[in-house]
């Protein structure tokens, strides 16, 4: 049998109060206008009742839900997960609920429609905004435009849209640093395993920093695709490569940690034989032997411009704007080049 939801009007009615002062006590923006004495009753009496708030039905009196709706399409690594939880707590320092979906799907036609029906259910969950973890694939602005069709604030972060609002990391400029620091410690065969190039596509920005820091410096580029998925795909190539190369930059982390442990199998030394260095900072790579150098993501600041640009065009701001940002190389032990 299912219970009846308790209302605003039943909590009013056991206090013998009106529903409007119930309203109001609960409200973050009207609380100011009841007494803290009732405030403090109207809360631990709506706790008690267990209370939650029909959010549909306070949108078509408001206009708003108070929710956010947040499309990614990866959460299981580590990286992800960290970026989800920051939008979650930037949400919630925003007094905002957020609601999630999924696009999982992995083919490229399958991820493509995946991704326009999580959009139409996010959107007819009747939220405020909506915050969107790019793909990078061809066609994905044009596609987020064509959902949305200015139903509601749309701001999207990692890889850039076109015509919409977001959040974008500059990782063509990343690998090209990280590139570069090898270079400055003497290396000149590296390789980079990662995405083979597309000059056009967002997702081989690492590996076009990879290439102009290699041509400016003169420098023959190779990029290695991973055999396999990333730890499994990084450490055979590392006992397939063995001394190729001094030095080899990999497209995450996961990949590095697997590229470690196949140059150790085949006998070599990190990062006497071959510096190695990877992407996103997870947690682990700072208690390897040796430490892994990598580039950390700036997660908590991706998230907090992200909720500032929606939160401004939930207001009313009607500009497109992209925000930039850049990754932090962390040096350490398996470059080699952290010695004093």
């Amino acid at each position: 049998m299912r219970v009846k939801q308790v209302t605003i009007k039943d909590i009013a009615q056991r206090l013998g109060i009106s529903h409007s002062t119930v309203s109001r006590a609960l409200s973050r923006s009207a609380a100011y206008l009841v007494s803290e004495k009732t405030r403090l009753l109207v809360k631990q009496t709506a706790d008690e009742m267990q209370y939650t708030p029909n959010l549909m039905a306070q949108g078509f009196v408001t206009g708003r839900t108070g929710t956010l709706g947040l499309l990614t399409y990866q959460i299981s690594l580590e990286t992800y997960g960290n970026q989800t939880e920051q939008i979650l707590r930037a949400a919630e320092r925003a007094h905002y609920q957020l609601l999630m979906g999924m696009a999982v799907n992995r083919t490229a036609r399958s991820s493509q429609d995946d991704q326009g029906t999580q959009i139409r259910q996010l959107i007819s969950r009747g939220v405020d905004g909506l915050l969107i973890n790019t793909r990078g694939d061809r066609g994905e602005s044009d596609r987020i435009r064509d959902m949305v069709r200015n139903h509601i604030p749309v701001v999207t972060y990692h890889y850039p849209t076109e015509h919409i609002s977001g959040v974008v990391l500059d990782l063509e400029a990343d690998f090209y640093h990280a590139t570069n620091h090898l270079i400055e410690l003497g290396h000149r065969r590296i390789g980079y395993i990662g995405r083979d190039l597309d000059l056009e596509s967002p997702v081989s920005s690492k590996g076009r920093g990879y290439c102009r820091a290699m041509g400016d410096n003169d420098l023959p580029h190779e990029i290695i695709p991973p055999l396999g998925s990333r730890g499994e795909g990084g450490y055979i190539q590392g006992l397939n490569l063995r001394d190729r190369f001094t030095a080899l930059l990999c497209r995450d982390d996961y990949t590095a940690i697997g590229v470690c442990r196949g140059l150790r199998d085949g006998g070599l030394r990190i990062p006497e034989d071959v510096a190695v260095v990877g992407f996103g900072d997870i947690d682990v790579s700072a208690y390897l032997s040796p430490a892994l150098t990598t580039m950390a993501v700036p997660y908590q600041e991706i998230a907090g411009m992200a909720m500032d640009l929606l939160l401004r065009k939930i207001g009313g701001e009607d500009t497109t704007e992209q925000v930039t940002l850049r990754s932090r190389l962390i040096v350490r032990e398996s470059c080699g080049g952290n010695k004093d």
